[in-house]
C-alpha cells in the first residue's frame, strides 16, 4: 500500500505513550515509510526527553492537540478509552495497542467509528523508550478487533500500517481475543508474579539457574501495565487460575505418590510443549 501524505508533505502520527510498544511502532513506521513525522505525548517528561533523543519522536506535545493522519494510543489499558475519546476528533484513524479489548470496547460504547482496537503480540519485560526496537513486530501476530460500527476504511488503513512494519494481521472479536489471551498471556504473567512472591519468601535466591531465569523473566514486567491488564480481564483470568490451582494440587499429589502416574502426566505435558515448538518455530 502507498501511504498518501498530509498537506504539508509529511504524514503525521500522534503517539500517545512513548514506551516499548508505542516507541517500537513509531520507529518501525518511520523506517518503513508509513509515517514521516511523529509527535509524542506522554505523562512523563523524562520519557519524552528520551524518546526525542532516541529519534522515536520528532517533536513533543503537551496536550492532545493538532491534526494528524493517525493517532496511536499506547498507554496502560485503564487509560485507553479516555485517550481514544480525546483523540478521535484529531485524526481520521485512531488505534490502540492494549492487551485487553472487551473492557475498552465496552467503556467506549458506542466507540468512535474511526477507532480500530488492536493488540500486537510482541513485547518484553524491559520498559520505556530505551527498550523500543524497530524490528519488534517482524513476523509477529497483530490482532484487530473492530466492532460493528468501526469504519471499514479505518480498519483497512490500520491493517496496512501493521503489515508494512512486518506484522501478521488477523481479525477477531474482542471477547474471543480476551478469552484466548487470558490463558496465553495474562495467566502466565499472574503465575510469574505469584511465584516470585513465594520464591522471595524462601529466604535466598542464590544458586538459581537458567530454568529459574527463563520461568520468571516476565515477572519483571511493568507494574502499571499489568495491574490494568489483569484487572480488565479478571473474570477470564480467575477462571483459568482456578483450573491451574486444581492442576497444581493434582500434580503435587502425584509427586507425593510418584510412579507411573506422575511420569505419564509429565510426559503428556512435555509432548504438548514439543508440539507447540514444532508448529510455532
Amino acid at each position: 500500500m502507498t501511504f498518501a501524505h498530509a498537506r504539508d508533505g509529511r504524514r503525521s502520527l500522534l503517539l500517545v505513550g512513548t514506551g516499548l510498544i508505542g516507541g517500537s511502532f513509531a520507529l518501525a513506521a518511520k523506517a518503513n515509510g508509513v509515517f514521516d513525522h511523529v509527535v509524542g505525548l506522554d505523562r512523563s517528561r523524562e520519557a519524552l526527553d528520551e524518546a526525542q533523543r532516541l529519534g522515536i519522536i520528532d517533536e513533543r506535545a503537551e496536550t492532545m492537540a493538532g491534526n494528524h493522519d493517525a493517532v496511536c494510543i499506547a498507554v496502560p489499558v485503564g487509560g485507553i478509552a479516555a485517550s481514544v475519546r480525546a483523540a478521535a476528533p484529531r485524526a481520521p484513524v485512531v488505534f490502540d495497542v492494549g492487551s485487553v479489548k472487551s473492557a475498552i470496547v465496552e467503556a467506549l460504547a458506542p466507540a468512535p467509528a474511526n477507532f480500530v482496537p488492536c493488540h500486537p503480540i510482541a513485547g518484553s519485560e524491559r520498559q520505556g523508550p530505551a527498550a523500543a526496537r524497530a524490528d519488534l513486530f517482524d513476523g509477529r501476530l497483530v490482532v484487530l478487533t473492530p466492532v460493528a460500527g468501526t469504519d471499514a476504511a479505518a480498519t483497512a488503513a490500520v491493517r496496512a500500517y501493521w503489515e508494512a512494519i512486518g506484522g501478521r494481521v488477523v481479525v477477531d472479536s474482542a471477547a474471543g481475543h480476551d478469552e484466548r489471551f487470558a490463558v496465553l498471556s495474562h495467566l502466565p504473567h499472574l503465575v510469574a508474579f505469584a511465584f516470585m512472591e513465594v520464591a522471595g519468601r524462601s529466604g535466598s535466591l542464590e544458586g538459581a539457574g537458567g530454568g529459574f531465569r527463563d520461568f520468571t523473566r516476565i515477572a519483571a514486567a511493568d507494574a502499571d501495565v499489568w495491574t490494568d491488564i489483569l484487572h480488565a480481564n479478571a473474570p477470564r483470568v480467575r477462571r483459568y487460575a482456578n483450573e491451574l490451582i486444581r492442576a497444581l494440587q493434582s500434580f503435587a499429589d502425584a509427586a507425593h505418590s510418584g510412579g507411573s502416574t506422575l511420569r505419564a502426566r509429565i510426559d503428556a505435558a512435555a509432548q504438548i510443549k514439543r508440539t507447540f515448538d514444532e508448529t510455532n518455530c
